[in-house]
This record gives C-alpha cells, sequence and structure tokens, in this order.
C-alpha cells in the first residue's frame, strides 16, 4: 500500500505544479509530503513549496523545519526552495540563522545565499554568523554576504577578519566575498606603515600557534626593497634572537635562481633552451633509456622534462634516474631535473654552481650572505632548523651544491634577487635582460593540478602554470610568480612577485610548522 500512497502524493505535486498556491488544501498536502517516506516524494514536495505564489506562513515554515532534517538531499531542496521564494522566506531564515541547532543554521545560511538580494534585510543575522563556532555557518554566511555586493559594506570589517580564519574554506569564501563587496579594496593597498602593524599583529600569533620560533620577512614594492624585520629566535636552545641578516635555508626556492643563472647562458648563446641537454655532453644514466636525447632546458625548467622529484636515497647515491613518461608531454615536479641541469651547465661553464653563482650573481648584487653551499662564513649568521614540536634539528652544511635546495640566503637578500627580475622585466637590469626575464615568466605550461595560492581580493588565483623556474598564479589583477620551499633539515619558506605591480614578499621560517605560517600571512596579505 504504500507505493499506491506515494504515487497518488506524486500525482497530487504534478496536478499542483499546473496550479501552485491556488488552494490551501493543496500546501497542505505538500506539507504533509515533506515526511512522506518516499524520499524522492519529499524532495519533489519541497520543489513545489519552493512554487508557491504566495506561500503561506505553515509552508515557509515547514521548509526552514527541513533545513535541520537528517536527510541531507531533503535539507539541500529545502535551502533551494526558500532561495526561489526569496523576500518572504528571509525572516524565517534569519530567524533560523540564530538558533541552537549549527546544522539548521548552516542551510539557513545557504538558503540566504541562495536568495540573492532579497536576503539584505538579514545582514545584522549574516555578519553576526561570521563569528559561529562552526566554519560552515561562517563559510555560507560570507557568501550569503558577498551576494549582497555593494551593500553589504557594513561586513567588510568582519570578512577582513575571516581572511585570518583557521578554515582554508572559511578564508576563501571572505575573500571573494569582499571582492563583490567592496572590488576596489585589497590588502596589498595598505601603506609599509599599516602593513608593517599587521604583520606585528598577526605573526607571534601564528608562531605561536605552529611551533615556529623564528621568522624573517622582506617586502618589496616599487621595485625595491622597502622592509624587512625579524621575529622570535633562530635556535630555541641558544635563545639568540632572529636578525635581519640571519641565515635560512631557502629549500626549493634555490630553483629560480637557478634558472636565473641559467637564462644568462642562454643570453650568451651558451645555452639553448631547445636543443638536447645530451648535446653538450653524455652523462651516464640507468636505466638508459632513449626518451633521454630528448630532454632540454626547457622541459627542466618547467618540469615537464618526466624525471622523478628524487630517486630512491636521493641523488647523493647516483642510484637509478628513470624518465617516467615521454619528455614534454605534461607537468611532474622534479629536483632531479634541476641537478640534471646543473651538471650540464657546470659542464659547459668549468665551474661548480657555488662559484659560477658567486661570480655571475650574487657578488654582482653585492649579495655577501647568499651562497648555493655552506661556509664558515654563513654557519655563523646560520638559523637552527626546528620540527613541528619545537624540538631542534641538526644544522645542515650543504658543502655538495645542489640547484633544486641548497641556497643559503637571508630574507632581504633573497628580496634583492626579486628586485632584479622586477626590474630586468621594465628593462633595466645589468644581471639578466628583460626578454630573458620575460621568457621565464611566461606560462609554459597549465598545471591543472595544483591549486593556486590562496590569495584574497583582486590577487585571488584563477589558473597555475609554470614558466621557467618560477610557479605562475594567473589572478584578476595580473601575473604573480612565486616559489615556496620545503627542506627536510627544519625550514620552510616561501617568496612571490608581482610583474605588473612591483611588490613582492620573501618569507623564511626555521620549523617544519612554517608552511601553515606562510600560507595564512599570504592569505591575509594577498598580492603586496
Amino acid at each position: 500500500m504504500r507505493w499506491i500512497h506515494s504515487w497518488l502524493v506524486g500525482a497530487l505535486l504534478l496536478s499542483a505544479g499546473l496550479s501552485l498556491g491556488a488552494a490551501p488544501e493543496t500546501q497542505a498536502a505538500l506539507i504533509r509530503a515533506l515526511g512522506d517516506s518516499n524520499p524522492s516524494v519529499r524532495e519533489r514536495a519541497a520543489a513545489d513549496l519552493g512554487r508557491l505564489s504566495p506561500p503561506s506562513p505553515e509552508a515557509i515554515a515547514a521548509l526552514v523545519a527541513a533545513l535541520g532534517n537528517g536527510d541531507l538531499y531533503l535539507r539541500g531542496a529545502a535551502a533551494v526552495a526558500l532561495g526561489q521564494l526569496g523576500r518572504p522566506a528571509v525572516p524565517a531564515l534569519a530567524l533560523a540563522l540564530q538558533g541552537p541547532n549549527a546544522e539548521l543554521r548552516f542551510s539557513a545560511a545557504i538558503a540566504l545565499g541562495r536568495c540573492g538580494s532579497a536576503a539584505r534585510s538579514a545582514q545584522t543575522e549574516l555578519r553576526k554568523a561570521l563569528m559561529d563556532a562552526s566554519a560552515q555557518v561562517r563559510g555560507a554566511a560570507a557568501v550569503a554576504l558577498g551576494g549582497l555586493g555593494p551593500e553589504a559594506r557594513l561586513a567588510v570589517p568582519g570578512l577582513t577578519d575571516l581572511l585570518h580564519d583557521q578554515d582554508q574554506v572559511v578564508r576563501r569564501a571572505a575573500a571573494q566575498a569582499l571582492r563583490q563587496i567592496a572590488p576596489e579594496a585589497r590588502a596589498s593597498q595598505l601603506q609599509p606603515e599599516a602593513l608593517q602593524a599587521t604583520l606585528d599583529a598577526l605573526l607571534p600569533t601564528l608562531m605561536q600557534e605552529h611551533q615556529v620560533p623564528g621568522v624573517s620577512i622582506a617586502l618589496i614594492r616599487d621595485r625595491k626593497v622597502v622592509w624587512t624585520q625579524a621575529y622570535g629566535v633562530l635556535n630555541v636552545q641558544t635563545r639568540e634572537p632572529v636578525r635581519p641578516d640571519t641565515v635560512f635555508e631557502a629549500a626549493s626556492m634555490s630553483k629560480p635562481i637557478f634558472a636565473l643563472l641559467a637564462m644568462r647562458l642562454v643570453e650568451a648563446k651558451r645555452l639553448d633552451l631547445d636543443r638536447p641537454l645530451v648535446a653538450y655532453g653524455a652523462e651516464l644514466q640507468v636505466p638508459d633509456q632513449p626518451w633521454r636525447k630528448q630532454v632540454t632546458a626547457r622541459m627542466v625548467l618547467s618540469h615537464t622534462a618526466g624525471f622523478p622529484n628524487w630517486r630512491p636515497g636521493g641523488e647523493e647515491c647516483e642510484g637509478p634516474l628513470p624518465l617516467l613518461f615521454e619528455p614534454g608531454t605534461r607537468f611532474w615536479y622534479s629536483g632531479e631535473g634541476i641537478f640534471y641541469l646543473q651538471r650540464q651547465v657546470e659542464r659547459i661553464t668549468g665551474l661548480p654552481l657555488d662559484r659560477l653563482a658567486e661570480r655571475a650573481l650574487f657578488q654582482p648584487l653585492g649579495l655577501r650572505l647568499t651562497g648555493f653551499a655552506w661556509t664558515p662564513e654563513l654557519g655563523a649568521q646560520q638559523a637552527s632548523g626546528h620540527r613541528e614540536d619545537g624540538a631542534v634539528l641538526s644544522a645542515s652544511k650543504y658543502v655538495h651544491p645542489n640547484a633544486a635546495y641548497t641556497l643559503y640566503t637571508t630574507a632581504g637578500e633573497f628580496a634583492r634577487l626579486l628586485v632584479e627580475v622586477l626590474v630586468a622585466e621594465q628593462g633595466g637590469s645589468a644581471v639578466v635582460s628583460q626578454k630573458g626575464v620575460r621568457e621565464m615568466l611566461r606560462h609554459q605550461v597549465s598545471v591543472g593540478a595544483r591549486e593556486p595560492v590562496e590569495r584574497p581580493g583582486a590577487a585571488q588565483g584563477l589558473a597555475v602554470h609554470w614558466g621557467l623556474g618560477w610557479s605562475i598564479n594567473e589572478t584578476p589583477q595580473g601575473d604573480i610568480a612565486h616559489h615556496s620551499g620545503a627542506n627536510q633539515t627544519g625550514f620552510r619558506c616561501f617568496s612571490q612577485f608581482s610583474p605588473s605591480r612591483g611588490t613582492g614578499i620573501v618569507i623564511l621560517t626555521n620549523s617544519l610548522g612554517g608552511g601553515d605560517l606562510w600560507t595564512r600571512v599570504i592569505a591575509a596579505l594577498g598580492d603586496y
């Protein structure tokens, strides 16, 4: 008999669709059908209630109650229906947004988001929901406020606070809402003094939260290093403070600096980006695959050569190094590829990487605390790495330079390297040409498997590409080139710059928890 009842209800709903709202008994039948045992009937009833005109208070109340149902599909159907009803449903939804049931509050916020501009009368409740204990509610409330556009300007302070939220989805929703409400307002428009105050307030909390003993930061504006600052200690045992001249491991941020050296050789016509690297000298590698004859410098620098990130045991053991796929066919991030190109560059120049970089790049720029190999001078200023629990790790001494990860530097000196790229992009560098830098920053390959770095406002990423040495996020206000770094010795770091705006930031940390820290900082500051 149950199937007969469901069929009759379904037939009633179909007839109701022809004259929705015409008869009280029709609305009553639809309300009863929300409790039917058949999920399809329940969802159809919610959909039909959403087309009532005008809806009865009882119909709205029944749909709001369904927002807290254990059937997620019914909750979704009720949210859609209430969004279709629009203005008549807003008062009840605003009330539900203040209730004790977190699931009901979440669905009420979703429904208000679907109401669009009709939800403007619920702005007070939505702004309060930005501080809800539930991340789902905070995120949905941010989306709903964003849908109101400039009318929701009173929500800007609360949404700005959410840029520091612990939940990534919430931070992203807040950033999108700010774009819709105040597209002209960007965190990156902060003046240096205001930005310094923001960092001074934000970093101590993040350092404690993520067990990061020390941080060094440098900021670039108008293609100049305008500010450097150090926080915390370089070693939790000695408690010696981090200073602007404290040396950190840049980890994988070594790669784009090596790319600069490679581009200098390209400009000097000593290296061709598209000539197979075997032409510069055969190197015995196991297994011997014919594909090796296709690998070029362009493929290596854009991570499309086909090498793994690292072979078992690392490059030191000279173990088997297979190509995982045909070179040039897709993206695969590879430190081994960078190291392979390093060996060919050393063969071409007759110099080891550390001496080549010192002669061609670091010395001309006056960088005395930057190098691809450890020296006593660097060691005297060196920070210690730390585990996530705060324990000190053994200090590294990379005496064998590796272009993929052994760069030692300070925040200010690495920022100086970024400045040289920014200046070169405008045609003013004596170290690298405008043509070379623009080729480095050209989209060489799209990387759909990677998400853009989280940033607010107009710096929000739309797509990820890779240039020559740099990851590139495409954003509404122009490309942002960036690279992160993570070494097992206890360092996490990040750098980015905007070629069009002449801004940039370098963040160096001495803890395995530093990745979470720099992620939160960039999510707050965006494109500085």
